[in-house]
C-alpha cells in the first residue's frame, strides 16, 4: 500500500493523470475588448507619478515660505 501523500502506481492512475491531453490554455474571462481596455489604461498612465509629499516639498522651498509655527 502506498504511503500517505504519494501518487498511486501508474496502472492505477486516472485518465486525467495519464491519458487526457493537457488543458487548452484558454482562460475563463471574457477578453473580447482587451485591446481597448489596455489602450485606455495606457493613455492615462503617467511616466513618473507625483509622490504623496511632493506638493508639500514644493511649498516649503518656494520663494517667501513662512513656517506656520
Amino acid at each position: 500500500m502506498a504511503e500517505r501523500g504519494q501518487s498511486p502506481p501508474p496502472e492505477r492512475s486516472s485518465g486525467k493523470q495519464m491519458h487526457d491531453p493537457p488543458a487548452s490554455g484558454k482562460g475563463t474571462d471574457d477578453a473580447s475588448n482587451k485591446e481597448d481596455v489596455n489602450k485606455a489604461a495606457l493613455e492615462h498612465l503617467t511616466s513618473n507619478p507625483k509622490g504623496p509629499m511632493e506638493d508639500e516639498v514644493e511649498r516649503k522651498f518656494e520663494k517667501g515660505f513662512k513656517p506656520s509655527a
